[in-house]
């Protein structure tokens, strides 16, 4: 395979799942640890942030996902750990059906800040930041590494 090619596939193989001309309005120098600090001041902002689902609620007027926040990989996919710096809520006007948006799927969003909405968290009343999702990806689970190199009789499970 000539090198261009390789390196055309490898551009595209590392690139978010998202359309170009919204990662181009994507600040994606925002910190998520500003965002929950400052969502007041940054309404209107653009930014990517993902991690897990903790719930997934179907309102009168849409969806909200509550996320508990990772780091995301150079794709936007979250990274499988246990970092965190907290939890975000994700409001769309589409019905998001919870059967397949449920508690631990990964997520990752392009979408803009609105603020902050309080809401219970347990016996707490937590300080959630609020994003209008302009873009949901819905990761597939996890499921190990889906390149292997190896010599001998092997059994692929292809899960």
């Amino acid at each position: 395979m000539p090198a261009a090619a390789l390196a055309l596939l490898a551009l595209f193989a590392c690139s978010p799942p998202f359309p170009r001309q919204l990662l181009d309005q994507t600040d994606r120098g925002v910190a998520f640890a500003d965002v929950a600090k400052n969502a007041e001041s940054m309404k209107g902002k653009l930014v990517m942030l993902g991690g897990t689902i903790v719930e997934t609620r179907n309102l009168k007027e849409g969806t909200q996902i509550e996320v508990l926040q990772k780091p995301l990989d150079g794709q936007g996919r979250p990274y499988l750990t246990d970092e965190t710096q907290g939890r975000f809520l994700v409001v769309t006007p589409q019905f998001l059906d919870n059967a397949v948006y449920h508690r631990g799927r990964n997520i990752t969003v392009i979408a803009e800040i609105s603020g902050r909405r309080t809401q219970k968290l347990g016996e707490i009343d937590y300080p959630y930041p609020l994003l209008l999702a302009k873009a949901i990806h819905l990761w597939d689970p996890y499921a190990g590494s889906r390149f292997s190199v190896g010599v001998g009789v092997g059994v692929f499970h292809g899960y």
